[in-house]
This record gives structure tokens, sequence and C-alpha cells, in this order.
């Protein structure tokens, strides 16, 4: 959902990857969504747009989505090389992100809106691949979805419908202007996002990366899902995020996304 929230979710496997590996260098450019591929008509059709303005609804609606202009937030996962706490904030398309393993920093993120910058075991990189910062960009995004619903250049389809734990889901195809693809499972009683299926690209190596969300509550008069499961993709394990603290709309002092 980052998302999320939830383009947010894009920099959990970047974090986990780079915690795993003990380097830095595994997250000089972000993992990239499988190229698709589009022999469909480039237009949305209708029954995805409105299952994903069902799903903004939900949560919020797009007027209370669009008046959140910063947020922090911190999750904590229990691994088997420690725990893992990771802080992000997010302000005016910047962004920047702290990531603890058992009490020590291991990675620090910093995007200004232009350049990304990321310090680890290994020293500090100003990074200058484009692909990276591009990615960084969507990270700071606040709703990706509540983008997606908005840009004429994001294509959606919807693809039909299914169970997911006994649950019937709305199952819809988001294409962005790179033709990078994504599926999105919708609850289609609560309309809630509760799953995202997407090929990324870790190392070279090619694999899926699954993202399942539970435990919607409301900050601020915004539903987010407070727990996330990844599995796949660059995670080398199944991975149980669970958000611990979250503010929207504080003071947040632009320090924080200065690049030294």
């Amino acid at each position: 959902m980052k998302n999320i929230i939830f383009s947010l979710l894009g920099f959990f496997f970047l974090t986990v990857t780079a915690c795993s590996k003990k380097s830095t260098a595994a997250i000089t450019a972000p993992p990239a969504e499988k190229q698709a591929t589009m022999s469909s008509p480039s237009a949305s059709d209708a029954k995805a747009v409105e299952v994903l303005k069902n799903y903004i609804d939900a949560i919020g609606g797009k007027d209370k989505l669009s008046g959140v202009k910063s947020m922090m937030m911190k999750m904590s996962a229990a691994t088997g090389m420690g725990d893992i706490l990771i802080t992000q904030y997010i302000k005016d398309g910047k962004m920047a992100m702290k990531t603890e393993m058992s009490g020590s920093t291991v990675m620090e993120q910093i995007f200004d809106g232009t350049s990304l910058q990321v310090s680890g075991m290994g020293g500090t990189q100003n990074i200058t691949d484009q692909g990276a910062i591009k990615g960084a960009k969507k990270q700071a995004r606040m709703f990706d979805e509540l983008d997606q619903l908005t840009s004429d250049k994001s294509i959606k389809k919807y693809l039909g419908s299914e169970l997911i734990e006994g649950k019937n889901v709305h199952k819809i195809s988001i294409t962005d202007e790179d033709k990078n693809e994504t599926t999105q499972y919708f609850d289609a009683t609560s309309n809630y996002l509760v799953r995202t299926i997407s090929t990324t690209d870790a190392m070279g190596q090619k694999s899926t990366q699954t993202m399942d969300f539970n435990d919607y509550k409301e900050v601020n008069g915004i539903k987010f899902p407070h727990q996330v499961k990844l599995t796949g993709g660059a995670v080398p394990f199944p991975l149980d995020m669970k958000i611990i603290a979250l503010m929207i709309n504080s003071d947040l002092p632009d320090q924080l996304f200065k690049i030294n």
C-alpha cells in the first residue's frame, strides 16, 4: 500500500537485504518490478478504477489522504539475526530512513528530493544511478495508490475475483509509466488492500515478492495496516513487520533530510 501507505513498503525489502548481506552495496539500486509487455489497450477499465477508488474511500478518502504533508513511521520485526527496527520520515517529497538491528544502526538513507545518500557498515555513498533515484522518489510518496488512481499514466486492469484465506477479493493489475506491473488484491467486503505481488530484481536475480497487509487501525482519520508480512523477493526469509509508532502531519525538522 507505500502501501504507503503504501509506496512506503518499497523500502522494506531494501533494508532487509542490506541487513542480511551486511553491506550497503545491496541497495545502491532499488528492486525493479518485472518489465511487462502490454498486449491490452493502453487504457484503464472502469471496474479496476472502481476497486481502487473504493479502497481510497475505505481508508479515509481522497481529501483526507491529500491532506497528509508529513509522516513518521516506526516498524519492528524479530529475526534470527536479531530484532530489526526501521524508522522512516517523509515530507514534501523527501525521505529519510534508519535501520537498526539489535540496537545498532546498520543503514541510513536520505533522499532530499533530488539526491540520494546511503550510509552503512561499508561507509557512505552518494548514489548517482538514475534508477535508484527514481525509486527513492517513489518511496517518498505518501500514498502510492492515490497517485495510481489520479495518474493517467497508470494503467489499471481488473483481473477478476478469487479467495484468499477464505475471503473473496478483487484482483487488479497496475502498470506504471515505466511498464512495471504489480498485482493487487482488495477485500471485497472491507475494500482494504490485503496483498500485493510483484517481481523484484535483487542484485541481478529476479524473484517474486509478496506483501500481505493486516490489522488496519485508524490514525488521525486514516486507516493503516499495522502488520505487513513479506515473503520472497530480496527477503531471505518470511518477515513479519509491525507498526509500533505512526505520526501524521507532525513538525519534522528539515535537518532530517539534509545530505552532508
